[in-house]
């Protein structure tokens, strides 16, 4: 029963297609024509469009930081104090007992070699509490001049949401090299991932990134924070930076719609409720996965075939095909 219903459809299409082409191959008033009954049989579905404002941006990529450099940092920074809170205690120490041998002394009941001693303890115990205090001012500054101020806080402190949120994997913290078209860094950014099968992700501008060894091709690093995790943990994400530009008036079209030829997109438009007209997309702009952008060609109340365009393009060429007649 399927095959029978099949070649009657295929019968039913070969009598009811009436094809057209402009001989000179430039557009006419319409390129296809699909009497309604074949319009239904073969599934072909339009939409009307609608004007619609788009914000320009500029596709890149974030890269997923490392973090596990900062967890070493913020393990011998923490070391460094205890070894400074250890070396103060001794310091406190020396000093209450130089001064228990020194009213001693006043009263002649220790020798002056013994006096010597605890000076040289004491002194020695400045020196360590000056040193530890130097190590973890040395381990901070080295953090926050390869990480920048805000980031090294993060991680530099005793308790810090923003560090919870990274260790816990709660929230991600990316690379940008800034496009060089680009003088200030915006404050939010989409992230998608590279499959585009998640939908995409904010992520907050925290600072520039101050990294060494920058590639002289990509424009100044910054740091964003997205507050939500990527599935996977991917390690690079597009993204999606807004530009200062005006909004953009134009129609939103979806991919179904276009077919391709030698290399060109085309729509087709429903002219009335039989004729149809191919139009070249020359400029497009990809909003998503499933739609386009189009600034021009297309108009409003255009009536968008959104189902069978790809049919409708083999109907005309089809039509130009010339038959045993023609050549009589």
């Amino acid at each position: 029963m399927r095959i029978l219903h099949s070649l009657l459809i295929l019968c039913f299409f070969l009598f009811s297609f009436n094809s057209y082409a402009d001989d000179n191959d430039t557009m006419t008033q319409y390129n296809v024509v699909i009497e309604e009954p074949a319009q239904i049989i073969s599934d072909l579905k339009t939409i009307k469009l609608h004007r619609t404002y788009f914000n320009p941006q500029i596709e890149t990529f974030a890269i997923l930081v490392d973090l596990l450099p900062l967890f070493q940092a913020r393990a011998n920074y923490f070391k460094a104090l205890a070894e400074q809170q250890m070396a103060l205690l001794q310091l406190e120490q020396a000093q209450w007992d130089m001064r228990r041998v020194q009213n001693l002394q006043h009263e002649n009941i220790i020798s002056t070699r013994k006096f010597r001693e605890q000076k040289t303890h004491l002194d020695i115990a400045k020196v360590n509490a000056q040193a530890s205090q130097s190590q973890s001012e040395t381990l901070r500054l080295q953090t926050e001049a390869q990480w920048g101020k805000i980031v090294s806080h993060w991680f530099l402190s005793a308790q810090s949401p923003h560090f919870l949120d990274l260790s816990e994997k709660n929230k991600c913290l990316y690379l940008l090299y800034l496009p060089k078209q680009l003088k200030v860094p915006p404050t939010t950014i989409a992230l998608q991932t590279a499959n585009q099968n998640e939908p995409k992700q904010a992520a907050k501008l925290i600072s520039n990134a101050p990294i060494s060894g920058i590639n002289q091709q990509t424009g100044a690093p910054y740091f964003y924070l997205s507050n939500k995790v990527f599935e996977g943990y991917q390690q690079r994400v597009n993204a999606w930076i807004p530009t200062q530009e005006a909004a953009l008036s134009g129609v939103i079209i979806p991919v179904s719609a276009l077919v391709w030829h030698l290399g060109q997109s085309f729509v087709y438009i429903k002219v009335d409720d039989e004729h149809f007209k191919r139009i070249l997309i020359g400029q497009k702009k990809r909003i998503n996965t499933e739609n386009y952008f189009i600034q021009r060609t297309l108009q409003q109340d255009d009536i968008l075939v959104i189902s069978g365009a790809q049919m409708l393009l083999s109907e005309e060429f089809r039509g130009q095909i010339p038959t045993d007649d023609d050549d009589d």
